[in-house]
């Protein structure tokens, strides 16, 4: 191509229409592009701060008269957002998933739960046998984050190792994957009441 084509091409008008058009769709395209990509930041932003619950120093506590007992598991929001509405519910069965839950209670939380306050639920008055084999504790609960307006629910899987000769284990401690996955078959369907993925 010689020197004077290339004039003609560049000294055009059509050629700097066509030009300008492209420039035009690759700004906007870009501009749009940006604006998608800072309204994921944000929304992801946003939804870190919602409330999520972690759970301490559960298990079963001697009482000055014991027996009876206390069972106790101290909850705390380690979110940003306050979490409303907390409704609880804990099941203990045996370890070998063949019989029903020996205990099952429900309970909920009157006030909304803040950043990094503990919020102890217990139960005054359990009753146990002198001997009691292993047991899995289920813990689900499922909250409102108010300014979120979303509901969220999750499900601590742990282990009691019970009762022998008399001798009370004072702490629940986390299970294996694997255990989780056992129980959150077989406890599907009230599992699906707090996270309903266990629906699946």
């Amino acid at each position: 191509m010689d020197w004077d084509n290339l004039l003609k091409i560049l000294t055009n008008n059509k050629t700097w229409v066509i030009v300008s058009a492209l420039a035009g769709v690759i700004t906007t395209v870009v501009a749009m592009v940006t604006v998608y990509l800072s309204r994921v930041s944000w929304e992801q932003e946003r939804e870190s701060k919602r409330p999520y619950i972690i759970i301490e120093k559960p298990g079963i506590k001697p009482l000055p008269d014991s027996p009876p007992f206390r069972m106790q598991i101290t909850m705390e929001n380690r979110g940003t957002h306050a979490a409303s509405g907390l409704e609880g519910r804990i099941l203990i069965l045996n370890t070998n998933l063949s019989t029903q839950p020996d205990f099952d209670f429900r309970f909920s939380v009157a006030n909304a739960i803040p950043p990094n306050s503990p919020t102890p639920w217990y139960k005054d008055g359990v009753h146990l046998p002198n001997i009691l084999p292993a047991q899995y504790v289920i813990l689900a609960i499922k909250y409102e984050d108010p300014i979120l307006k979303k509901d969220f629910g999750q499900v601590f899987f742990m282990r009691w190792d019970g009762i022998e000769n008399g001798t009370t284990h004072p702490n629940f401690v986390y299970v294996s994957k694997d255990e989780a996955k056992k129980i959150s078959v077989y406890l599907k369907e009230a599992l699906n009441e707090f996270v309903p993925e266990y629906s699946l």
